[in-house]
């Protein structure tokens, strides 16, 4: 029986009467992972051509050992590399230890998003990019 009121036949036994009610919420069909969206970047220093991106929980304790994480960079005329740091240290300071996972290359002539995919438990990622990022990386977007 739905919550309305309405009665629809979801399973039946051999003689075809309904036996019991199933209750089906959300956590049974879930819907699709949050996404996250990082579109600013600060620069290392003066005159020092690295710039990054705030930093994006990973959450490491609900992706197991299998951790996929998808990210999708939306470029305009952006030319340089863009590479994907993680980190497992627990808390983001001056001297969190970065790793480089992954790494985009763009000529500036992309007309469609560029993905990557990358598998791994870690605390936080953020992206590094070579060259200045301002109004020309619009967006990425990340899904743990």
């Amino acid at each position: 029986q739905e919550t309305d009121g309405d009665k629809v036949l979801t399973y039946s036994h051999s003689n075809f009467d309904n036996d019991s009610t199933i209750y089906v919420n959300a956590k049974t069909f879930p819907g699709p992972a949050a996404t996250h969206s990082v579109s600013s970047f600060q620069q290392e220093g003066v005159g020092v051509d690295v710039w990054y991106s705030s930093t994006i929980d990973a959450q490491p304790g609900i992706n197991g050992n299998e951790a996929l994480h998808t990210a999708a960079a939306y470029t305009s005329s952006y030319s340089g590399d863009l590479i994907v740091q993680v980190t497992l240290d627990n808390q983001v300071t001056d001297n969190t230890n970065w790793a480089d996972i992954a790494t985009l290359t763009f000529t500036g002539s992309e007309t469609e998003p560029a993905p990557v995919n990358f598998n791994g438990v870690f605390s936080h990622l953020r992206f590094k990019a070579t060259s200045n990022p301002a109004d020309k990386i619009t967006e990425i977007l990340v899904r743990n």
